[in-house]
């Protein structure tokens, strides 16, 4: 059996570096499947009166149910694990067209039908775009910049001091091999004194 709170706590994990450049602490999340209405032009989701209340935005990623091995699970609909943004919006009971659906017990509840065309969908770096932008394709999301900052300080790391054992040392002399070897906190460059170094250094 899906445990749906385990699900969305793990859908939610994929999301949280673009919530911190949002700069949101605590977003209301959920995730919901999207699907089409007999009648209706696009995807539409069904939200319930208690989340549309709440007077938040409300961040949704979309799944899709897929049967493995004879048991149900949830799956990303999108491979690049979209994550969609639904604009809180203090007048949803006369906008949107609601639902009701009777349980097997007899109980009925009412839902309302949002289009997806009415959300906005949230890029990695914390911009948004319409619905109708993301799906023709009209957008380039945006590529992570490599900070300065993810260099390593050779000199602190190595604890090297102005009489290097290369006499030739430089950081324009640093190739990515040896890059790699300070990252990696491995001797695996060609040059045998670096090598040492982190040897000496690290182990």
């Amino acid at each position: 059996m899906i445990d749906r709170k385990e699900k969305e706590a793990e859908f939610f994990a994929q999301h949280e570096k673009t919530f911190s450049k949002l700069k949101l602490h605590d977003p209301f999340f959920t995730i919901k499947t999207a699907f089409f209405q007999k009648g209706k032009k696009g995807r539409h989701a069904q939200f319930f009166e208690w989340e549309l209340s709440k007077d938040q935005d409300i961040f949704i990623e979309f799944y899709d149910y897929t049967e493995v091995n004879g048991e149900k699970d949830m799956i990303p609909m999108y491979k690049q694990r979209q994550l969609f943004m639904l604009k809180n919006n203090p007048f949803f009971k006369e906008e949107y067209e609601t639902k009701e659906t009777v349980k097997s017990t007899g109980e009925s509840y009412i839902s309302y039908l949002i289009p997806l065309d009415e959300m906005l969908v949230v890029m990695r770096n914390g911009d948004m775009i319409s619905y109708s932008d993301f799906e023709n394709g009209n957008y380039v999301e945006p590529q992570e910049q490599i900070s300065l900052s993810h260099f390593p300080d050779f000199e602190k790391e190595l604890s090297l001091d102005k009489e290097s054992p290369d006499e030739n040392f430089s950081l324009e002399s640093i190739g990515l091999k040896d890059f790699a070897a300070v990252i990696w906190k491995k001797p695996v460059s060609d040059k045998k004194w670096l090598n040492d170094l982190i040897t000496k250094t690290f182990n």
